[in-house]
C-alpha cells in the first residue's frame, strides 16, 4: 500500500516539475509521471491480489484455496512498460543527439526486455523444484551484465555531455543504479531459502523498497539534475526555482545551484 500510494502521489509533483524546465529537458519528468502512473496501478493490482489470495486464519495467513499461491506476474507486466522508459529517461536527460539517443536506447532497452522476460519464465519455478528458477535466473543474470554495460556506455557519455558544475552527477546516478537494481536479483532469488511466510514477505519488501528507489528516487535525482542544467544553460525559470530572490537567481545560473 505505501508503494503504490507513494507513486500515485507523485504523480502531480512530476508533472509540475516539468514547467520549471528547458523545453528539451520537460520530457523527463513527464516520463517519470506515467512511470508513477503505470507502477501504481501494477502495485495496487498486486495488493489486491495479495487480499484475494490469502486469509488471516489467527496469527497466520494462508491461502484461500488449496494450492494457491500469490505471483509477481503483474510486476514482470509493468516492468515491461516502466523500464524502457527508464531507460531512455537516462538518455534524454544526458542530452545526446537525436541519433545517439535513439541508437543507444535501443541498446539498453533489448537487454532489458530480455532480461526480464526471462524473469518472468523462471519465477514461475519459485516453489518446489528450484531448477526452473535458478537456470532462467542465470540466463536473465547474463542479460542484465548485458545491460549495466550499455548503461555504463550512456553514463560516460553523460560525464562528457554534462557541464563542469555537474560532472559528478552522472557517476552517482551509475553508483545508485548499480545500488537500486541490484535488489532485484537478490528478491528474485530468496524463495530458495525456504517457502515460508517470513520469506515472502521479506520477498515484497525488497521489491517494493526497489521499485520506489529505482522509479521513484531515481526520477527526482534525473529532475533535479536537469533542473540545474537548464538554470546552466540559461533557462531563467529553472534558476528561479533553485533560487528566490533576483540576484540568487542570476547567480543560481551560474553555478548550477
Amino acid at each position: 500500500m505505501v508503494s503504490y500510494g507513494a507513486h500515485f502521489a507523485f504523480i502531480l509533483y512530476f508533472i509540475m516539475a516539468s514547467l520549471q524546465l528547458a523545453p528539451r529537458y520537460r520530457v523527463v519528468p513527464i516520463l517519470s509521471a506515467v512511470v508513477m502512473a503505470s507502477a501504481g496501478l501494477s502495485l495496487m493490482r498486486e495488493f489486491s491480489l495479495w487480499e484475494t489470495s490469502y486469509e488471516l486464519t489467527g496469527a497466520v495467513y494462508t491461502p484461500l484455496a488449496e494450492n494457491s499461491s500469490f505471483t509477481n506476474a503483474f510486476r514482470y507486466g509493468n516492468w515491461t512498460i516502466t523500464v524502457p522508459i527508464l531507460l531512455t529517461q537516462l538518455a534524454i536527460a544526458f542530452a545526446l543527439p537525436r541519433p545517439e539517443l535513439h541508437k543507444r536506447a535501443i541498446r539498453m532497452i533489448i537487454p532489458a526486455v530480455l532480461m526480464i522476460w526471462t524473469g518472468l519464465y523462471g519465477q514461475f519455478g519459485e516453489t518446489g523444484d528450484f531448477s526452473q528458477l535458478n537456470v532462467w535466473g542465470v540466463i536473465s543474470t547474463v542479460f542484465f551484465v548485458w545491460l549495466i554495460v550499455e548503461v555504463r556506455g550512456v553514463i560516460s557519455r553523460g560525464v562528457q555531455t554534462s557541464p563542469v558544475e555537474l560532472k559528478g552527477w552522472p557517476k552517482n546516478i551509475w553508483w545508485y543504479f548499480l545500488a537500486t537494481w541490484g535488489l532485484y536479483p537478490i528478491a528474485y532469488a530468496l524463495p530458495q531459502l525456504g517457502f515460508t511466510g517470513d520469506v515472502v514477505v521479506v520477498r515484497q519488501l525488497l521489491f517494493s523498497i526497489a521499485d520506489i528507489s529505482s522509479k521513484l528516487i531515481y526520477g527526482l535525482i534525473l529532475s533535479r539534475y536537469v533542473l540545474r542544467r537548464s538554470a546552466l544553460e540559461g533557462y531563467v525559470p529553472a534558476a528561479e526555482a533553485l533560487e528566490t530572490s533576483p540576484l540568487g537567481s542570476s547567480v543560481a545560473s551560474q553555478r548550477g545551484d
